[in-house]
C-alpha cells in the first residue's frame, strides 16, 4: 500500500512538474508572440512613413530642379535621404522573403517568385505523355531554355513608343523564339516570353534570378503593406529576426 501510495505521488509530482514547464514554455512562446506582433506593426507603420517620405521627396526635387543654384545643397541632401529609405526598404522586402522562405510548408496567400525563372510545366505539357522518361526530356529542355534567357548575349528587345513613351518589348520576329514556338507550341513559347520580360525588369545586366514578394491568388507582385498587414493581423513568424538597422 505504502509502494501505491508513493508512486502515486510521485506520479502527481511528475504531472505537476509537466504542467508547470508546459506553461512556462506557453508563455514564453506567447511572449515572444506578443514582441513579434509589436515588432511588425513597427515595420508597417515604418513602410507608411517612408513612402509618404518619398512622395514629399518627389515633389521637392522637382520644385528644386527648377530653382536657383543655392538649392544645390539642399538637393543633394534630398537625393541622400531618398537612398536611405530605398535601402531601408530594400531590408524590409528581404526581412519578409527570408521569412517565408523560412516557413514555405505553411500556406500563405504570399509566397516567394524567383523573377526570370522558366516554369517547367509548359514543357511537360507539351510533350502530351506522363512517362518518366518524357518528363526528364521535357526537365532537360527547360534547362536549356532557362540557360538561354540568362545568356547576356541574347536580348530578344525591340523599343516600341506607347503613348510618346519608350518602352522594351519582346520581339516577336526574333528567330530563336519562333523556332521554339514552331517546336513547343504557344504554352512554352508564352512562358519564355514572361520569363524573359522579368529577367529583363529585375535583372538585365547579370541575367540571375532575383526573389519577390509574390500574391498568389492574385498572381502579381505583393506590395510591403500587403505582406507586413498579415503577418500582423494573419500570420505570425515563429521566429523573430532583427532587421539591421543602416548608419
Amino acid at each position: 500500500m505504502k509502494n501505491e501510495n508513493l508512486a502515486e505521488l510521485e506520479r502527481g509530482c511528475y504531472l505537476s512538474k509537466e504542467m508547470s514547464r508546459l506553461y512556462a514554455s506557453n508563455y514564453e512562446e506567447r511572449t515572444k508572440v506578443q514582441d513579434l506582433e509589436k515588432e511588425v506593426a513597427m515595420l508597417k507603420q515604418r513602410i507608411d512613413d517612408m513612402e509618404n517620405e518619398q512622395k514629399i521627396m518627389k515633389k521637392n526635387k522637382a520644385v528644386l530642379q527648377e530653382s536657383s543654384e543655392d538649392d544645390k545643397a539642399l538637393m543633394g541632401a534630398l537625393i541622400a535621404n531618398e537612398q536611405k529609405i530605398k535601402d531601408e526598404l530594400t531590408d524590409l522586402r528581404r526581412f519578409f522573403i527570408d521569412h517565408l522562405k523560412e516557413n514555405v510548408s505553411n500556406p500563405t496567400p504570399f509566397a516567394v517568385k524567383k523573377m526570370g525563372e522558366l516554369d517547367s510545366q509548359p514543357f511537360i505539357q507539351a510533350m502530351g505523355i506522363s512517362e518518366d522518361t518524357i518528363i526528364h526530356e521535357a526537365m532537360v529542355n527547360c534547362s536549356l531554355w532557362n540557360e538561354n534567357i540568362k545568356d547576356p548575349h541574347w536580348h530578344p528587345f525591340k523599343i516600341i513608343s506607347i503613348r510618346g513613351k519608350l518602352k522594351e518589348v519582346i520581339d516577336e520576329e526574333d528567330e530563336k523564339l519562333k523556332g521554339l514556338k514552331k517546336e513547343f507550341g504557344k504554352n512554352v513559347h508564352e512562358a519564355v516570353k514572361t520569363a524573359l520580360t522579368e529577367m529583363n525588369e529585375y535583372n538585365p545586366s547579370g541575367r540571375v534570378v532575383v526573389p519577390e514578394l509574390w500574391s498568389v491568388e492574385e498572381n502579381r507582385k505583393a506590395s510591403l503593406k500587403e505582406v507586413a498587414a498579415y503577418m500582423l493581423d494573419g500570420s505570425t513568424p515563429k521566429r523573430s529576426k532583427r532587421l539591421k538597422k543602416r548608419k
